[in-house]
Protein backbone atom coordinates (compact mmCIF):
# COMPACT_ATOMS: atom_id res chain seq x y z
CA UNK A 1 0.00 0.00 0.00
CA UNK A 2 3.11 2.50 0.89
CA UNK A 3 4.36 1.91 -2.55
CA UNK A 4 1.40 2.38 -4.39
CA UNK A 5 0.78 5.35 -2.76
CA UNK A 6 4.57 6.61 -3.46
CA UNK A 7 3.95 5.83 -6.90
CA UNK A 8 1.29 7.70 -7.28
CA UNK A 9 2.82 10.92 -5.55
CA UNK A 10 5.09 10.23 -7.87
CA UNK A 11 2.75 10.25 -10.70
CA UNK A 12 0.56 12.95 -9.97
CA UNK A 13 2.35 15.87 -10.81
CA UNK A 14 3.33 14.67 -14.38
CA UNK A 15 -0.64 14.16 -14.72
CA UNK A 16 -0.69 17.57 -14.06
CA UNK A 17 2.33 18.78 -15.55
CA UNK A 18 0.70 17.31 -18.96
CA UNK A 19 -2.62 19.07 -18.02
CA UNK A 20 -1.02 22.34 -17.72
CA UNK A 21 0.95 22.13 -21.00
CA UNK A 22 -2.51 21.29 -22.56
CA UNK A 23 -3.89 24.27 -21.85
CA UNK A 24 -0.61 26.18 -22.65
CA UNK A 25 -1.52 24.69 -26.22
CA UNK A 26 -4.49 26.40 -25.57
CA UNK A 27 -3.12 30.34 -24.94
CA UNK A 28 -1.09 29.58 -28.02
CA UNK A 29 -3.84 28.41 -30.63
CA UNK A 30 -5.09 31.89 -28.99
CA UNK A 31 -2.39 34.01 -30.23
CA UNK A 32 -1.44 34.52 -26.62
CA UNK A 33 2.39 33.41 -26.25
CA UNK A 34 3.25 35.50 -23.21
CA UNK A 35 0.61 33.86 -20.79
CA UNK A 36 1.54 30.33 -21.91
CA UNK A 37 4.69 30.43 -21.82
CA UNK A 38 4.50 32.40 -18.18
CA UNK A 39 2.08 29.20 -17.38
CA UNK A 40 4.58 26.66 -18.50
CA UNK A 41 6.95 28.14 -17.02
CA UNK A 42 5.35 28.41 -13.52
CA UNK A 43 3.85 24.62 -14.25
CA UNK A 44 7.80 23.44 -14.36
CA UNK A 45 9.06 25.67 -11.78
CA UNK A 46 6.19 23.72 -9.32
CA UNK A 47 7.03 20.04 -10.76
CA UNK A 48 10.36 20.60 -10.46
CA UNK A 49 9.91 22.00 -6.77
CA UNK A 50 7.44 18.98 -6.36
CA UNK A 51 9.84 16.44 -7.88
CA UNK A 52 12.40 17.58 -5.39
CA UNK A 53 10.74 17.14 -2.03
CA UNK A 54 9.26 13.57 -3.02
CA UNK A 55 13.22 12.95 -4.09
CA UNK A 56 14.22 13.81 -0.64
CA UNK A 57 11.28 12.60 1.49
CA UNK A 58 10.78 9.45 -0.10
CA UNK A 59 13.93 8.36 -2.65
CA UNK A 60 16.90 9.68 -0.90
CA UNK A 61 15.99 7.94 2.97
CA UNK A 62 15.33 4.35 0.87
CA UNK A 63 18.28 4.56 -1.09
CA UNK A 64 20.27 5.78 2.22
CA UNK A 65 19.04 2.49 4.17
CA UNK A 66 19.33 -0.01 1.08
CA UNK A 67 23.09 0.86 1.36
CA UNK A 68 23.70 1.07 4.96
CA UNK A 69 22.17 -1.96 5.17
CA UNK A 70 24.14 -3.11 2.52
CA UNK A 71 27.76 -1.93 3.88
CA UNK A 72 27.33 -1.79 7.61
CA UNK A 73 24.88 -5.30 7.15
CA UNK A 74 22.19 -3.88 8.93
CA UNK A 75 20.72 -0.31 9.68
CA UNK A 76 20.59 -1.03 13.37
CA UNK A 77 23.16 0.38 16.30
CA UNK A 78 25.50 -2.59 18.10
CA UNK A 79 24.08 -2.27 21.43
CA UNK A 80 20.55 -2.15 20.00
CA UNK A 81 21.08 -5.76 18.51
CA UNK A 82 20.41 -9.02 20.31
CA UNK A 83 23.00 -10.87 18.27
CA UNK A 84 25.47 -8.03 18.95
CA UNK A 85 25.01 -8.19 22.45
CA UNK A 86 24.94 -12.11 23.00
CA UNK A 87 28.00 -12.17 20.61
CA UNK A 88 30.08 -9.31 23.25
CA UNK A 89 29.02 -11.16 26.50
CA UNK A 90 29.93 -14.42 25.12
CA UNK A 91 33.14 -13.58 23.94
CA UNK A 92 33.81 -11.43 27.10
CA UNK A 93 32.38 -14.45 29.35
CA UNK A 94 33.95 -17.15 27.32
CA UNK A 95 31.14 -18.85 28.14
CA UNK A 96 30.01 -21.58 25.58
CA UNK A 97 26.55 -22.60 27.39
CA UNK A 98 25.23 -19.47 25.86
CA UNK A 99 25.82 -20.46 22.16
CA UNK A 100 22.36 -22.56 21.77
CA UNK A 101 20.95 -19.36 22.90
CA UNK A 102 22.76 -17.47 20.22
CA UNK A 103 22.06 -20.42 17.48
CA UNK A 104 18.46 -19.69 18.17
CA UNK A 105 18.93 -15.59 17.90
CA UNK A 106 20.57 -16.87 14.02
CA UNK A 107 17.63 -19.04 13.58
CA UNK A 108 15.50 -16.23 13.63
CA UNK A 109 17.08 -14.27 11.24
CA UNK A 110 18.83 -16.79 8.99
CA UNK A 111 18.86 -14.03 5.88
CA UNK A 112 21.15 -11.96 7.74
CA UNK A 113 25.08 -12.78 6.80
CA UNK A 114 26.29 -11.10 9.75
CA UNK A 115 24.58 -13.98 11.50
CA UNK A 116 25.93 -16.72 10.11
CA UNK A 117 29.57 -15.00 10.27
CA UNK A 118 29.28 -14.62 13.98
CA UNK A 119 28.34 -17.76 14.83
CA UNK A 120 31.16 -19.14 12.60
CA UNK A 121 33.46 -16.70 14.85
CA UNK A 122 32.45 -17.89 17.98
CA UNK A 123 32.41 -21.61 17.34
CA UNK A 124 36.07 -21.07 15.20
CA UNK A 125 37.49 -18.29 17.17
CA UNK A 126 36.64 -18.26 20.43
CA UNK A 127 35.78 -21.70 21.04
CA UNK A 128 38.34 -23.82 18.46
CA UNK A 129 34.98 -25.66 16.98
CA UNK A 130 36.40 -25.16 13.45
CA UNK A 131 34.63 -28.03 11.77
CA UNK A 132 31.70 -26.05 13.19
CA UNK A 133 32.23 -22.74 11.98
CA UNK A 134 32.83 -24.14 8.56
CA UNK A 135 29.40 -25.84 8.74
CA UNK A 136 27.82 -22.48 10.25
CA UNK A 137 29.35 -20.52 6.82
CA UNK A 138 27.90 -23.29 4.37
CA UNK A 139 24.82 -23.47 6.29
CA UNK A 140 24.27 -19.95 6.14
CA UNK A 141 25.48 -19.47 2.33
CA UNK A 142 21.55 -21.71 1.92
CA UNK A 143 20.31 -19.34 3.93
CA UNK A 144 20.87 -15.80 3.04
CA UNK A 145 18.78 -13.82 -0.18
CA UNK A 146 21.96 -11.85 -1.97
CA UNK A 147 24.07 -13.65 -4.13
CA UNK A 148 26.97 -11.86 -3.00
CA UNK A 149 26.42 -12.98 0.39
CA UNK A 150 26.13 -16.51 -0.40
CA UNK A 151 29.70 -16.42 -2.50
CA UNK A 152 30.80 -14.63 0.36
CA UNK A 153 30.22 -17.17 2.85
CA UNK A 154 31.08 -19.93 0.72
CA UNK A 155 34.54 -17.96 0.35
CA UNK A 156 34.84 -17.87 4.14
CA UNK A 157 33.80 -21.88 4.54
CA UNK A 158 36.51 -22.17 2.23
CA UNK A 159 39.23 -20.58 4.12
CA UNK A 160 38.32 -21.95 7.43
CA UNK A 161 38.82 -25.47 5.86
CA UNK A 162 42.19 -24.35 3.81
CA UNK A 163 44.06 -22.38 6.81
CA UNK A 164 41.90 -24.02 10.16
CA UNK A 165 41.23 -27.40 9.06
CA UNK A 166 44.32 -27.88 6.59
CA UNK A 167 41.50 -29.56 4.26
CA UNK A 168 42.72 -27.98 0.84
CA UNK A 169 40.63 -30.56 -1.44
CA UNK A 170 37.68 -29.42 0.49
CA UNK A 171 38.64 -25.66 0.29
CA UNK A 172 39.00 -26.22 -3.26
CA UNK A 173 36.04 -27.55 -3.74
CA UNK A 174 34.11 -24.82 -2.21
CA UNK A 175 36.03 -22.20 -3.73
CA UNK A 176 35.03 -23.66 -7.30
CA UNK A 177 30.87 -24.00 -6.16
CA UNK A 178 31.44 -20.14 -4.89
CA UNK A 179 33.05 -19.42 -8.50
CA UNK A 180 30.27 -21.51 -10.46
CA UNK A 181 27.31 -20.64 -8.50
CA UNK A 182 28.24 -16.93 -8.33
CA UNK A 183 30.45 -15.71 -11.07
CA UNK A 184 28.87 -12.49 -11.60
CA UNK A 185 29.71 -11.43 -7.60
CA UNK A 186 32.90 -10.01 -6.29
CA UNK A 187 33.35 -13.28 -3.96
CA UNK A 188 32.51 -15.42 -6.61
CA UNK A 189 35.91 -13.91 -8.73
CA UNK A 190 37.81 -14.13 -5.58
CA UNK A 191 36.92 -17.55 -5.69
CA UNK A 192 37.64 -18.57 -9.33
CA UNK A 193 41.39 -16.60 -8.63
CA UNK A 194 41.54 -19.20 -5.38
CA UNK A 195 40.75 -22.44 -7.77
CA UNK A 196 42.88 -21.21 -10.58
CA UNK A 197 45.82 -20.78 -8.17
CA UNK A 198 45.68 -23.98 -6.17
CA UNK A 199 45.01 -26.55 -9.67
Amino acid sequence: MLRLFRVLNFLLPVVLFVAVLLKVRDFFDAGDVRTGLLVALGAVVVLTIWMTGLIRCSVLPAVGQAIGERVYGGSYLPEDDPLVVLATRIRREHESSLLPEFEALVRREPFRARAWTELASLRGDEFGDFRGAREALMRGAEMVEEAEDRAFLLYRAAGVCERRLGDAAGARELYNRAAECFPATAYGRKAAQKAASRG
